[in-house]
């Protein structure tokens, strides 16, 4: 009796044990897997401020997604965003990327502000066979021959040309300009955009007295603007983030530097910190730009969104956060064409994107297509120049996408003692 009533107890045992098995199984096959999108962004360190809007802008973004029922297309699959901090250092971008891939398992990833980190950042997440959406302008992270590396907005060339052209555009209503000089910081992108910007500048005959690489996050800059001040350019054009932005405006009206135009390639002078921090000597500056709030005139979604964020975060959203917006919307539209997380799968998917709806999320940048060639690179990508007029941004090249009511400044207000 006992051995039989030990048999029954383990003949139960096998019985509950497998409903057990069943039960947690059938749970598991039919649950969502979560997806994780790696950040490489700076949220520490001089470029804290880019990093910080990025987050916020993101955060807007996946809370969409999710509320809206997460990936259909993987059984209303949430998405996580997983941020990996850079500090603005390659080496660290380097270090958070196998991090995020390694430890973090994320399925995609989106990086890093600064080219100086993402060119080296992005070589870790093509070793890996981990899809990587960059927000970085430095031509080279499209040009090795990756597979798992994509880039949907403008790089150096044709914003450097963009400004250029702009620059010459805008002159005709004035002055042109005749001669020039260039601070750039000596990162990879500060190198490449200045290298870019001298050569189509001397293209359209104007003299470009010196390219200066500085430090990057540099205590002093006198010297550079003592010598600039020196050869009396018609043109000072300035390649920084945000600290050095602010410093060399505020040294070039301290040495009287009083160029006829002052034109940046992007970056620093493109941050709302800088209008508070630089003043009225803001006004009249020109930056090119990937994206601008203004492109909402045109696209009633982009407004809504801005102005959504604008409500929530106290600021508009920024070329960059825009950038980081539109890349992870590209995940989210790959991602509802895939039924598995293989990362290959997802890196088909991203290369096959084709958008020409104005109306899909993916074109917060509005190209007349978003796709991407044998490179990587979105073909159509566009870029336009800026304006600062009274502490705003206002689009006035090229001739379509400027705003009818923005009054071009020139020659830079302060260029006059």
């Amino acid at each position: 009796m006992r051995e039989r009533s030990l048999v029954r107890w383990f003949a139960y045992g096998l019985v509950g044990l497998g409903l057990t098995l069943f039960v947690t199984f059938g749970a598991m096959a039919g649950a969502a897997e979560e997806v994780r999108i790696g950040i490489l962004s700076p949220m520490t360190g001089p470029a804290a401020k880019f990093g910080q809007i990025e987050k916020n802008t993101l955060t807007m973004a996946i809370e969409d997604v999710n509320n809206a029922g997460g990936i259909k297309s993987l059984g209303g699959a949430k998405v996580r965003l997983v941020f990996g901090d850079t500090r603005g250092e390659a080496d660290i971008g380097v270090t958070e990327t196998e991090r995020l891939i390694t430890k973090e398992k994320v399925h995609a990833l989106i990086g890093a502000f600064q080219s100086g980190v993402g060119f080296p950042a992005s070589a870790v997440a093509e070793r890996y066979q981990i899809p990587w959406l960059t927000y970085g302008t430095f031509d080279k992270i499209t040009q090795r021959g990756f597979r798992y590396v994509f880039r949907a907005h403008a790089n150096d060339s044709i914003k450097a040309r963009t400004l250029i052209e702009g620059l010459a555009a805008l002159g005709k209503r004035g002055t042109p300009v005749k001669s020039a000089v260039v601070f750039s910081e000596n990162t990879e992108w500060g190198k490449s955009v200045g290298d870019k910007q001298k050569t189509f500048l001397e293209g359209l005959g104007v003299k470009v007295h010196f390219v200066e690489h500085y430090p990057y996050a540099a205590a002093d800059l006198t010297s550079m603007v003592v010598k600039a001040k020196g050869l009396k350019p018609d043109l000072v054009v300035a390649n920084s983030y945000l600290g050095d932005a602010l410093l060399i405006t505020r040294h070039m009206n301290e040495q009287e530097l009083r160029p006829m135009a002052y034109a940046a390639g992007g970056g620093g002078h493109l941050q709302p910190d800088f209008l508070k921090g630089a003043g009225k000597l803001s006004e009249g500056i020109l930056v090119a730009t990937m994206w601008d709030a203004a492109v909402g005139k045109a696209v009633p979604w982009i407004k809504k969104e801005n102005d959504r964020h604008v409500a929530r975060f106290g600021m508009p959203m920024t070329e960059d956060s825009a950038g980081y917006y539109q890349a992870f919307q590209i995940i989210v539209d790959a991602l509802e064409r895939i039924k598995t997380l293989s990362p290959k799968d997802l890196r088909d998917a991203i290369a096959a994107t084709n958008i020409t709806d104005i109306n899909h999320k993916a074109m917060l940048l509005p190209y007349k297509q978003l796709k991407f060639d044998e490179t990587g690179q979105n073909p159509n990508a566009t870029a336009m120049v800026a304006q600062i007029q009274d502490g705003k941004f206002r689009l006035v090249y090229p001739e379509h996408v400027a705003e009818p009511d923005a009054k071009l400044i020139w020659p830079y207000p302060m260029s006059k003692p």
